[in-house]
């Protein structure tokens, strides 16, 4: 009985701390994500994910899945399986520059070519100061 119940808990640790690294198919995508991993010194990111639906192309942010498209079964890994704790020139999520985030480079970059006015390029434009 203790053996099983032992195992059972390895099992659900190890899924809850696989979930930032488990895949979702691209036709399950949420609408709002919540990015908080890397949310170390500034506060979490509230991403309109479906506001960008019509904006680009999924491989844009999506750059490991080729031919991504919205309503397609292809998993789609989280950007922490990689970004987190990153192996050679992958860029950390964990770093605060504009030149080495890879949210900052992908989004800022992006806002800044658009000229939209609704779309933010300053910190507290992601990152609301708490209130």
């Amino acid at each position: 009985m203790r053996k099983s119940l032992v195992a059972t808990g390895i099992v659900i640790a190890a899924l809850v701390f696989a979930m930032p690294t488990l895949a979702a198919t691209a036709k399950d995508a949420p609408a709002d994500v919540t990015i908080d991993v890397c949310a170390a010194k500034k506060s979490a990111v509230e991403f309109p994910h479906a506001a960008h639906f019509e904006l680009t192309e999924c491989a844009t942010c999506h750059h490991t899945n080729d031919g991504l498209a919205a309503d397609s079964d292809m998993d789609v890994p989280s950007c922490a399986s990689c970004h987190q704790d990153p192996e050679g020139e992958t860029p950390d999520c964990a770093q605060m520059s504009l030149s080495k985030n890879p949210y900052h480079i992908t989004c800022v970059t992006c806002h800044k070519e658009s000229g939209a006015e609704a779309a933010p390029t300053k910190c507290d434009g992601c990152h609301p100061k708490a209130g």
